[in-house]
């Protein structure tokens, strides 16, 4: 296949700029595996990410660091503020497309107050604006490449549009032999949960996480594990960021918050049961889900905190009275829909308010967070938290990080968490977290236990 670079017509808008950077974008008319892209820029591994929205429709992939917007400022809104004094020194070059697709991705750790050397490669705060970052959809891809003015080369993009159109996936290997899997203080959660229940009254909720360490007898391979997660759950976000020799791969169902020409969008998701294959025993299970106390109080927390968080920034706002059955190929969640217009173009604050959700910390937002950071074992790091991007037009699309896990080498640490109220029992949630553990454990090829 050939593909159409216009070179006059981009050398042309170089020459004529002023900007320090320049964001080049061309068009190839046809799909790209994200699987092969993992597989050629091996040798550029750090500073990767992927995200694949939950329509499975649209996706992205960067590569090469062009920079890193990385601090350990408690305040989310740095890095909005950094990238806003970035982005303004950028021209936009795209001859292919009515939209140029640049954007910054990355994540802010679950706890601004705890962390440990585990996340030490990512930072409370890592964000990178990327030399190639590759948009895909159904049936086109489009390469932006960004780089200092001066130092545009127009054979670089044109080795890059050529590699990428025109190599084959390659078959992926698995990840071999478990040589070590444990449940880190499986025991001790257990006791850890019924201390939870203990310290509430009926109208409050803690949710809490646990850990499950996988090790293999050779490195994991992230091309295997996103090909399985691509066929095991296929309307999940999937996202991936590497830095510095770690990899946090989450395939998530729950969106924080997305804002498209001023309009935010989120979604109250809390309650779950488990998916089988049996259509009408499924269907009873769904009815009776729809009634169930427990979840629905759950739910009802996750909502009026979302509803009361985004009140300072939004008017009109909609959204469903009664929860919907968000469906998943293992599980099924409860789940609300929320859209209102922002009322100015400065959201920056709405992401810390956000951020945790009762179906993440727990309810009141600070008895609970105080409760985690106190007791819970270990450190949250990017399990849980809001990573996403943030494009040109201040439009962006924040996920959670649950059903997500940390790798290095090859060890995986697997994450999950479940809502805590009064009339919680804790094996019960023991067995949650041990479903909640199934999409990863699918992605690194092996069986689920309990």
């Amino acid at each position: 296949m050939t593909v159409s670079v216009k070179d006059d017509q981009i050398l042309d808008a170089i020459y004529e700029s002023q900007t320090k950077w320049v964001s080049v974008e061309v068009k190839i008319d046809q799909p790209t595996n994200p699987i092969m892209l993992f597989q050629i820029t091996e040798d550029k591994a750090d500073d990767r990410f992927y995200f694949r929205e939950n329509s499975g429709e649209t996706a992205f992939f960067g590569f090469d660091a062009l920079l890193k917007l990385k601090n350990d400022y408690e305040n989310k809104q740095t890095i909005f503020r950094e990238w806003e004094n970035y982005k303004n020194d950028i021209a936009l070059i795209h001859p292919d497309s009515e939209n140029h697709h640049l954007k910054v991705c990355g994540g802010f750790q679950f706890s601004s107050h705890k962390s440990d050397d585990e996340w030490r490669q990512f930072g409370l705060n890592h964000f990178v604006l990327p030399k190639i970052l590759i948009t895909l959809d159904e049936s086109a891809t489009y390469i932006t490449y960004t780089v200092l003015r001066e130092e545009f080369d127009i054979e670089v993009l044109h080795d890059i549009v050529d590699k990428v159109a025109h190599t084959k996936v390659q078959p992926t290997q698995p990840n071999g032999n478990i040589s070590r899997s444990e449940d880190i203080y499986k025991e001790e959660w257990l006791e850890l949960v019924q201390e939870a229940i203990d310290s509430m009254n009926d109208e409050e909720k803690i949710v809490l996480a646990r850990r499950r360490l996988i090790r293999f007898d050779k490195k994991i391979d992230i091309a295997y594990i996103l090909e399985n997660a691509m066929k095991n759950e296929s309307n999940s976000y999937i996202f991936v960021m590497q830095s510095e020799g770690s990899v946090f791969f989450s395939q998530t169902p729950e969106q924080l918050m997305e804002v498209e020409n001023q309009v935010l969008s989120t979604k109250a998701v809390a309650g779950t049961i488990r998916r089988t294959s049996d259509e009408e025993q499924d269907k009873k299970h769904v009815d009776a889900f729809l009634q169930d106390s427990k979840n629905l109080q759950e739910h009802h927390f996750v909502v009026q905190s979302i509803l009361d968080d985004i009140a300072p920034y939004v008017n009109k706002v909609d959204y469903n009275t009664h929860p919907k059955i968000l469906k998943n190929d293992h599980l099924y969640h409860l789940y609300t829909e929320i859209s209102a217009d922002l009322e100015d173009k400065t959201y920056i604050g709405l992401l810390d308010r956000l951020h945790p959700t009762p179906a993440l910390g727990g309810y009141p937002k600070d008895k609970a967070m105080d409760f985690i950071e106190q007791k819970e074992f270990g450190t949250r790091g990017l399990y849980g938290a809001p990573v996403g991007y943030i494009d040109m037009e201040d439009n962006c699309e924040f996920i959670v990080a649950i059903r997500s896990m940390l790798i290095k080498q090859d060890q995986a640490t697997l994450y999950a968490g479940c809502g805590i109220i009064k009339q919680s029992d804790p094996q019960s949630e023991l067995d949650e977290t041990t479903l909640k553990f199934t999409p990863m454990m699918n992605a690194l090829g092996v069986e689920n236990h309990g």
